[in-house]
């Protein structure tokens, strides 16, 4: 889940933590607050109406992509599937991914990183997005988290990729300091 939707959650879930606070207060206290009313007298003027109805179709909206996000599989398509001659192996793109991770991560000059691993009808694409340390030459570095990913899973997953994408979206601020003992 992204951070926009982080955020559509929250807001949506405050609010209806609101208007269940006020369904509550006013079963409890019903001479106090009367929310049947407001949404009544919304009800019975033409803006309010669509105000109403406006709020409910945001509400619908939202309902609609939250139930997509919790039904959506992580790590998306086919598992890698490999026939040997005691049987079938699946292999989960959630578990490539981890590996390429593992691998990019193990590149000098690599801060962070995050692998998406596709897998399409015309073989096993990765894209990976990272931070670098700023004293590193971004194409050498490039070429070798990509000649060691390609490696490593087609010795590893037995699989050999259909591309590898590298995208830097960031330099590190500082260059990374040695430890002090």
């Amino acid at each position: 889940m992204g951070i926009v939707d982080s955020i559509i959650l929250t807001v949506y879930t405050l609010t209806l933590m609101v208007v269940s606070l006020l369904m509550v207060m006013g079963a409890m206290a019903p001479n106090w607050i009367k929310p049947h009313l407001w949404i009544e007298d919304a009800l019975t003027s033409g803006r309010g109406q669509f105000i109403v109805g406006l709020i409910g179709a945001v509400f619908f909206a939202v309902s609609l992509r939250l139930i997509f996000l919790a039904f959506r599989r992580q790590g998306g398509g086919q598992p890698v599937v490999h026939e040997t001659s005691l049987g079938e192996v699946r292999i989960s793109l959630g578990a490539v991914e981890n590996l390429v991770r593992k691998v990019a991560r193990s590149a000098k000059g690599v801060r962070e990183i995050k692998a998406i691993v596709r897998h399409d009808k015309d073989g096993m694409h990765v894209l990976l997005r990272g931070t670098l340390s700023p004293e590193v030459s971004i194409p050498e570095v490039s070429e070798e988290i990509q000649t060691t990913v390609r490696q490593y899973i087609k010795r590893v997953v037995g699989v050999e990729l259909a591309e590898i994408r590298l995208e830097v979206e960031n330099i590190a601020n500082e260059a990374r300091r040695g430890r002090l003992d």
